[in-house]
């Protein structure tokens, strides 16, 4: 007992004295000019909540559309967070994409996709937009905690990939230290320690220290990198689980898809799906073919759908969960 207690007391003194030095030396450091696209980590929901008809610009085409939010920062269609008896839920979740940027209240995809379920019979199903502009699935298994979870959705399309495959200067982990993002620090207490931080940035993890490189440069780093990303959708899934609904990977489609912008994480989620025997969809294909004979995205915008886009992409997930027999 005394040389267990020997050796605790050594190891105590000797982390300890580490994470002091560590702090008084302030290393790692965070920049505190560093630069980010958005003033926050976690934009978006609740802080969007409430919006009625608010005009809000979509720059690339130089028009303003119309965002209508609940009281959790979700554009329609709205339902309250109980879910009534004999309801069955999907939630879609994704970045701007799923969101609808660029597009009405009621043209987005989930909203088309309610709408088509509906005349198609299925009167007990309701569909929640859980897309918000920007978001990796780093922010998802936020948004999830925060409000998503209260849902109840019964299946949930996990469509983070266009965000998280983009390059940036920072990857999203790194911003929230810089930030000192308190709702990731306090749900992530090792991120607190600056040995632990020592050890991330000395083994190139985290960057919290600034350098002189722009998002295009070649030294940029994928917002959610390849093992982040993976760990994210694990984690997503087991939460969605956990509340009683099914996880189904969804590979949203975009116009540059044949480009090989999405390759390396739209490869990880479909294998993660067939690693964990859980569905996948992937309409990129369909989407693809369909794009060369007539307009499914904005011509100066081609990382967004339109209205036809939106309802296509609606009618091919519909078709999708009529032949997979989910829906009541």
């Amino acid at each position: 007992m005394r040389r267990l207690a020997f050796v605790l007391a050594a190891m105590l003194l000797f982390f300890g004295g580490t994470e002091g030095a560590l702090r008084v030396a302030d290393f790692p450091s965070a920049d505190s000019e560093a630069r980010f696209t958005h003033n926050s980590v976690y934009w978006g929901g609740k802080a969007e909540a409430g919006k009625v008809n608010e005009p809000t610009l979509h720059k690339e085409m130089a028009t303003s559309f119309l965002v209508t939010t609940d009281d959790n920062g979700l554009r329609p269609p709205h339902h309250g967070v109980d879910k009534p008896d004999g309801v069955y839920r999907v939630m879609a979740l994704g970045c701007s994409t799923t969101y609808g940027w660029g597009v009405a209240d009621d043209e987005t995809y989930p909203a088309a996709l309610e709408r088509l379920l509906r005349e198609r019979g299925h009167d007990s199903v309701e569909v929640i937009n859980g897309g918000q502009p920007g978001y990796t699935s780093f922010q998802g298994l936020w948004l999830w905690d925060q409000a998503l979870a209260d849902y109840q959705p019964d299946l949930v399309l996990v469509g983070y990939i266009v965000q998280d495959a983009r390059k940036a200067a920072y990857s999203d982990l790194s911003q929230a230290i810089m930030q000192g993002e308190a709702d990731f620090l306090k749900s992530n207490l090792l991120y607190n320690w600056k040995l632990y931080l020592a050890m991330k940035t000395l083994t190139g993890r985290v960057q919290i220290k600034a350098k002189e490189r722009s998002e295009e440069s070649k030294d940029s780093v994928y917002r959610v990198n390849e093992q982040e990303y993976l760990d994210n959708l694990r984690q997503l899934r087991s939460k969605i689980e956990a509340n009683g609904g099914e996880a189904v990977h969804f590979a949203y489609p975009l116009e540059v898809w044949a480009n090989g912008y999405q390759k390396t994480h739209a490869m990880l989620l479909k294998h993660e799906a067939e690693a964990a025997g859980i569905r996948h969809l992937d309409p990129g294909p369909v989407v693809e073919q369909e794009a060369r004979r007539r307009t499914l995205y904005f011509p100066n915008d081609r990382g967004h759908a339109n209205a036809d886009g939106n309802a296509f992409i609606a009618q091919l997930v519909a078709d999708w969960l009529e032949q997979e027999g989910v829906l009541p």
